[in-house]
């Protein structure tokens, strides 16, 4: 680990390094033990900004190497050099780049890549029968297939991944009288709160190695289609309530296109076109023809049985021999705040702490609000007594942001990205136009992120239009294999937009691609035009309509 290092570093104190050697180069670097103080001043200048520009570029590797070396390089530094103002700064500047580097830890959630190998024999039938005695009494709004893939997954929960099911559930005993009361109001089955397990444990600082975030796993495009902003101030994907309610509304749609909630979790998993593309080449859609095929992964075919594994035991889960400590649940109060303010500003007027805030608020990715107005949680019987406090506030005092005074050649691109925030937000923030960011000019920037910032998070970008969804892809339909939808009441589908009697098939369209503009299915297009196979000649001339 190099942060314990560089905090070691930054008090003073002299630190041997306990991990491997440092390349030769290092160890015979002229700027090393016996050179000059300028030199070696000089010499860790160079590594910090090397740090810093390789991570500003995305590239994390070499930003790494910078910080390893550096923290070689001044490990034998005597006390009277590595306490001076200068070595001070650089390594708070390199510790900054450490604590970045460090933070997205990648989190697969129970989503497992490799095959699973079920149960069988004895053991499987004692599964079995320990999974039917659980359920007794219990009733399920999810579909759940009771078969050798589901037990041993009910096995696995309860086995050797018991301790991180146990960690999952005690999350989820706070979020789920929530999860639940949304997805009930937007008619999803409640039972698929327990998704929120198999994505990311119930943890809203979840990030996957593809770039998905929060409880619920949204890629940044999937999660603007259902209304989720993100920008330098705030990720709405790590939000709780916003996230669920997003979960529900492609959940809903996801169901509304297959009929069939195993096939929607597919989608929800692997996206509707890997879905399409196993149903056309496996021509079934019952979802465990699609497990014993190739057309999909590993990774999706244990989607579904580890989601009926969870259902069974997160509905019941003393009867597993799991022991689940049951958390408060997540109730808040909202207080309207109309600039932006330091957390700390507003935990010290409510009596409260900058931890409580940032847990109710996992959105902020900055240690305060947006500019503008925001609604910012608050503890329970807090909000009066942080209202009245914040009436009463002047600008000054809103905000506990570092001091800069704008330099000849500045911008505000060039500032912002030194701070990592975006240029607009910093304008905002300041009340400024850019034609009054001069040089002289005292700001306000922002304490750096609580997380990294993709670059994406640092461009202005316009809020989310109050607009209907755009259609998803349609998978064509089977009725001798489609699975009874639950009881659970969906609600009706966007009516097809008007369309033209006929469309003239154009280079590089499919079939896929003209049935999604249409509003159409790849089904109803082959039966209308009298196809068999997915392809289609260029020029051809296609019936939009029943015959």
């Amino acid at each position: 680990m190099r942060l314990p290092l560089v905090a070691a570093l930054l008090c003073g104190g002299m630190v041997l390094s306990s991990r491997q050697a440092p390349p030769a180069a290092v160890l015979f670097s002229p700027t090393h033990a016996g050179a000059p103080q300028d030199a070696r001043l000089a010499r860790l200048r160079e590594l910090v900004a090397a740090a810093e520009s390789a991570f500003e570029s995305g590239d994390e590797d070499a930003a790494a190497a910078q910080v390893d070396e550096a923290e070689a390089f001044t490990a034998d530094w005597p006390d009277g050099l590595l306490k001076g103002l200068e070595t001070q700064n650089l390594l708070g500047r390199l510790k900054t780049v450490s604590d970045q580097l460090g933070e997205e830890v990648p989190d697969m959630g129970m989503k497992a890549e490799e095959e699973v190998v079920s149960l069988s024999g004895a053991e499987l039938a004692s599964e079995l029968a320990r999974v039917k005695e659980g359920e007794e009494g219990v009733t399920y709004d999810f579909p759940i297939d009771l078969n050798d893939k589901v037990a041993t997954w009910v096995n696995l929960f309860t086995t050797t991944k018991k301790g991180f099911m146990e960690g999952s559930l005690s999350r989820a005993s706070r979020y789920l009288p929530m999860v639940r009361q949304v997805f009930s109001e937007e008619g999803v089955p409640e039972d698929l709160a327990y998704l929120a397990v198999i994505e990311s444990g119930y943890k809203n600082d979840a990030r996957s190695y593809a770039k998905a975030v929060g409880m619920w796993q949204f890629m940044r495009s999937t999660g603007r289609i259902f209304g989720l902003k993100g920008s330098a101030w705030v990720e709405e994907r790590r939000d709780p309530v916003k996230a669920t309610r997003a979960a529900a509304r492609y959940l809903r749609r996801l169901h509304e296109i297959s009929g069939d909630w195993y096939l929607a979790l597919i989608g929800y998993n692997a996206g509707p076109l890997t879905t399409e593309r196993a149903i056309l080449n496996v021509g079934s859609r019952n979802f465990w023809d699609l497990y014993r095929s190739r057309w999909l992964r590993n990774q999706t075919k244990n989607y579904i049985p580890e989601m009926c594994a969870a259902v069974l035991v997160g509905r019941n889960p003393e009867k597993y021999g799991l022991v689940v400590p049951q958390l408060p649940p997540y109730v808040y109060e909202n207080v309207q705040v109309e600039k932006a303010t330091s957390l700390t500003v507003i935990a010290r007027l409510s009596g409260t702490d900058v931890s409580t805030l940032k847990d109710l608020n996992p959105e902020l990715l900055r240690g305060s609000t947006p500019p503008g107005s925001y609604a910012l949680r608050v503890p329970p019987g807090k909000a009066m007594q942080v209202n009245r406090a914040l009436s009463g506030l002047k600008g000054s005092q809103r905000l506990d942001f570092k001091t800069y005074v704008i330099r000849k050649g500045d911008t505000p691109a060039k500032v912002a990205k030194r701070f990592k925030v975006g240029a607009q937000d910093l304008l905002e923030a300041n009340d400024l136009t850019a034609k009054q960011f001069k040089p002289g000019r005292r700001i306000q920037v922002p304490p750096p992120p609580m997380q990294r910032l993709d670059e994406k998070d640092l461009q202005s970008r316009p809020a989310m239009e109050d607009r209907p969804l755009p259609n998803l892809p349609a998978i064509p339909s089977d009725e001798a294999t489609t699975r009874p939808a639950p009881s659970a009441p969906a609600a009706a589908p966007p009516e097809a937009p008007e369309r033209p009697a006929y469309h003239s098939v154009s280079r590089g369209e499919t079939l896929f691609s003209i049935a999604r503009q249409y509003g159409v299915t790849v089904d109803e297009l082959r039966r209308w035009n009298r196809l068999k196979g997915s392809k289609v000649q260029l020029g051809a001339r296609l019936r939009l309509h029943p015959r």
